[in-house]
Order: structure tokens, then C-alpha cells, then sequence
């Protein structure tokens, strides 16, 4: 889906925002991944960006 996304409309960068359930995926798909801290009370948030080379 990703890889669909980047093709279908040339984006540079994708952004995503996921908890540590999901943070995975973004990080074995190639996204760099930044810790947001505790937006919520007792959940972490993460910031996922990928650049299309």
C-alpha cells in the first residue's frame, strides 16, 4: 500500500504518526523513527518518516 502511494502520486515523503504496537512495520519498511514521548497519558507516540530517493 505504501509502495502504491508513493508511485500513484510521486510523493517525497510520507509521514505517519503510530504507537509501539505498529512502529515495527514503519521501521522494517525503511522509515526513521522518532519518539514523541507520552502524548496520551501511558502511550507512546512515534513520528515515522519515509523518503522516496
Amino acid at each position: 500500500m505504501i509502495n502504491f502511494i508513493i508511485e500513484k502520486y510521486a510523493f517525497e515523503t510520507v509521514l505517519a504518526e503510530t504507537d509501539s504496537d505498529a512502529v515495527n512495520f514503519y521501521r522494517i519498511y525503511g522509515f526513521e523513527i522518532t519518539s514523541l514521548g507520552e502524548k496520551y497519558p501511558g502511550v507512546e507516540r512515534f513520528r515515522c518518516v519515509l523518503v522516496n530517493k
